[in-house]
């Protein structure tokens, strides 16, 4: 599945260490697993990526920055906490951020519960008694994984972002963890991509090993293939006469959350072709069934209590996103290439 979300109650050391060694990240109280993401205005496949702690030395330029901040403030790690002064780094920090956003810090770390199953610890650096950069980190038994990082941008030039990084490795090889996963990055260069600088990495492979991030191959992600065949078929439909919108749909992930019983559509990407009063003709392509898909699909405001987190200004602000709650009415599986595809689609809007 392209989602998958799971919610412990439990969860013990070396369990954390095998849901992140398979692909999972932590998402405020629950686990999660995502093949694709719909970010900065295009369909991306979500690569993770480890480093090997035992094999990792820092570089003559990372060490000259983790010694200028270590040399000049004053730099504290100890079991994660909340606190107004941490969440106001957080508000200023959240329109960096990209996709869904937790409303405030304590939603992020905790969703208000008052404890969780998870290790959480912080690195905290201070000029005098004034916080200017903390980052959160969970501790599982061989490894860890790197939450987030907030900084005050009076103090960019001290690259606190990359220092908190290398302070959580730091401290992770002195304590003797293996493993540093410092979440997930793109198939494609974005704004993810800075992590790769640390240092050499592992990717989680579409066979489900760990391998060097030096044999990645773009072409060979999903998000690639669902890209490649929608755009052929938008081609063809262009060829026949037809215009079709071409839009990312970021709360596909829905239709994977089995807590309720309305059919949300799955599709990140969907090719509009007709749009009927609140009804939506589409076309998509299933990159795990490898076929295109045509239905009809209807907006949901009815359900959209059910999004309870902010969204970035990118999603507000583009016209390449598909901002509503979309449900199933009627689904057409097909084995169709995109030239049939687009003849198929030529002939039913011409009947209707």
């Amino acid at each position: 599945m392209l989602v998958q979300t799971y919610f412990p109650q439990r969860l013990s050391p070396s369990r954390y260490d095998t849901f992140l060694a398979s692909g999972w990240f932590r998402g405020s109280v629950m686990l999660y697993k995502m093949d694709l993401l719909c970010i900065e205005e295009d369909l991306y496949s979500v690569v993770n990526i480890r480093l090997n702690l035992e094999q990792f030395e820092q570089s003559k330029s990372q060490r000259k920055k983790f010694k200028k901040v270590q040399d000049r403030f004053r730099v504290e790690i100890g079991k994660a906490t909340y606190s107004e002064e941490k969440d106001a780094l957080y508000q200023k920090h959240k329109y960096k951020f990209r996709g869904f956003i937790h409303a405030t810090l304590d939603d992020y770390l905790s969703s208000g519960f008052p404890t969780t199953v998870f290790n959480t610890q912080e690195v905290c650096v201070y000029d005098g008694n004034k916080l200017i950069a903390v980052s959160f980190f969970d501790l599982g038994e061989k490894s860890v994984a790197s939450l987030l990082a907030l900084y005050d941008e009076n103090y960019q030039r001290f690259s606190l972002g990359v220092f908190t990084m290398l302070k959580e490795v730091d401290f992770a090889q002195k304590l003797g963890y293996k493993w540093y996963y410092p979440g997930y990055i793109l198939d494609k260069e974005s704004s993810f991509s800075y992590k790769l600088d640390l240092g050499e990495f592992e990717h989680y492979n579409h066979n489900k090993r760990w391998v060097s991030y030096k044999q990645y191959e773009p072409e060979g992600s999903l998000a690639y293939t669902i890209n490649e065949e929608l755009d052929l078929v938008m081609d063809e439909l262009a060829s026949a006469g037809i215009k079709a919108v071409s839009k990312l749909y970021p709360y596909f992930s829905m239709g994977y959350m089995g807590y309720w019983k309305m059919n949300f559509i799955k599709y990140p990407r969907i090719l509009i072709l007709e749009i009927k009063e609140n009804n939506i003709l589409g076309i998509s392509y299933d990159g795990e069934a490898k076929q295109f898909d045509l239905f009809w699909c209807q907006r949901s405001p009815a359900y959209d209590h059910l999004i309870n987190m902010e969204v970035s200004r990118e999603f507000q602000e583009s016209d390449n996103y598909l901002m509503e709650l979309l449900h199933l009415e009627e689904l057409k599986h097909t084995t169709y290439n995109a030239a049939d595809m687009a003849l198929y689609c030529k002939n039913l809007i011409n009947l209707t």
